[in-house]
């Protein structure tokens, strides 16, 4: 029996609102419209804080009406930020980044954990809503973990795939003592782990397929953990869930990362693999009683109607897998819109991340096509069992947009 907040859909609503002029709440209805019970919400610590004890009173208003909504709908919100301040003597003040790890109390980097750890109780505390707090995001990639001043500078020296375990570890400590000051019912969840391939960052073995880069890289987290190296022994001083993103990645060809996506799978005992590889972690380290969300899955057809039909047959089956694995307590389904506008902002080239295939992720079309929903809005619908009128309430949704 699936847990009952099993289904699940990923989109920074509150940025989409800024985009479309739809308000983020009324995106909810269509979360609610699938049958979906759970959302996961980009809310980024340094977008709705002013600075780690203050919040940003207009952002932190919006992110309020949304969780207010997603409380009269049912909604189990988890909240994710993969953004965090840095103190002054820093390059960045902002961002993905961390001075080199440096224990001495006063150093920067102490200073920067600390800083984490009261804005996380900032945050909590503002949000009783927000059940579940996503501490980070993929922090086993030089994307989302890497040295200060790293993207404006010399991007050839990113820290190493051990020293961005040992800044996670850190990370995912003070985070939650700062959750758990700010709001003692919130749950943390550990920072989502993807694939690990030595090209974004990694360190596994080329020969694997990429998405055991989960199991790889949460063996790295726990084997610190339980050490005795670090500030406690003990998982649960780290996180109460695991995270990770458990994508359906190709196999065929994996010399070039940014075609991960395209040339996908069906998803069969091999994804399932992936999945019970990361949970044979847990239980060796200990913590086999704890749930998973996987926080972000998904399928990208590039416009393609053919590669939507089956991508729709492919989204089914991966959730009829998950819903198998009793250790999952959501699927994140990303994201909830396609972002044709990415094109036109941001006019990148359309055969890489970014421009097609991030754009087609989405279950429903942008207001400016009606959000319409697309074929696995409707496989997902299947599975859930509601009985909505997804594309009239699209319709409904779409006209809320400000003119």
């Amino acid at each position: 029996m699936v847990s009952a907040r099993f289904y699940g859909v990923g989109e920074p609503l509150i940025q989409r609102e800024r985009d479309t002029g739809v308000p983020a709440s009324a995106y909810l209805d269509l979360v609610k419209g699938l049958g979906c019970t759970a959302c996961r919400s980009w809310m980024h610590l340094t977008e709705v804080l002013k600075n780690p004890s203050a919040p940003n009173e207009e952002a932190a208003a919006a992110h309020k009406r949304l969780l207010d909504r997603a409380v009269e709908l049912d909604i189990e919100i988890t909240g994710m930020s993969h953004e965090w301040f840095l103190p002054e003597g820093c390059q960045q003040r902002t961002g993905h980044a961390m001075p080199n790890r440096d224990l001495t109390p006063g150093s920067l980097y102490m200073q920067a954990l600390e800083m984490l750890e009261q804005s996380w109780a900032t945050m909590s505390g503002l949000f009783p809503q927000v059940s579940i707090w996503e501490v980070g995001n993929e922090w086993n990639l030089n994307a989302f973990l890497h040295p200060d001043g790293f993207l404006d500078g010399d991007m050839s020296h990113p820290f190493t795939a051990d020293e961005k375990i040992d800044i996670a570890v850190d990370m995912m400590y003070f985070a939650a003592k700062g959750v758990r000051r700010g709001n003692p019912s919130a749950k943390v969840a550990s920072f989502s782990p993807a694939l690990s391939t030595p090209g974004l960052g990694g360190d596994m073995p080329d020969y694997l397929p990429v998405m055991y880069g989960v199991a790889w890289t949460l063996d790295k987290v726990y084997s610190r953990i339980k050490s005795g190296k670090f500030w406690s022994d003990n998982p649960d001083d780290y996180f109460d869930i695991v995270a990770w993103h458990p994508y359906a990645f190709t196999i065929e060809d994996v010399s070039s990362d940014r075609d991960l996506f395209l040339n996908v799978a069906e998803p069969d005992n091999l994804w399932r693999s992936y999945n019970d590889a990361a949970y044979r972690v847990m239980c060796k380290y200990g913590d086999g009683q704890k749930q998973v969300i996987m926080t972000e899955t998904g399928f990208t057809d590039c416009g393609d109607p053919i590669l939507e039909e089956r991508y729709a047959n492919y989204n089914q089956k991966l959730l009829s897998i998950a819903s198998r694995l009793p250790y999952v307590r959501t699927v994140h389904n990303f994201r909830l819109l396609c972002e044709e506008a990415m094109l036109q902002r941001a006019g990148i080239e359309q055969n890489q991340i970014g421009g097609l295939t991030e754009v087609y992720f989405g279950l429903f079309t942008e207001p400016a096509s009606g959000c319409k929903p697309r074929k696995r809005a409707c496989a997902i619908q299947e599975m859930t069992g509601s009985s909505t009128d997804l594309v009239e309430l699209g319709r409904k949704v779409a006209l809320l947009a400000k003119k």
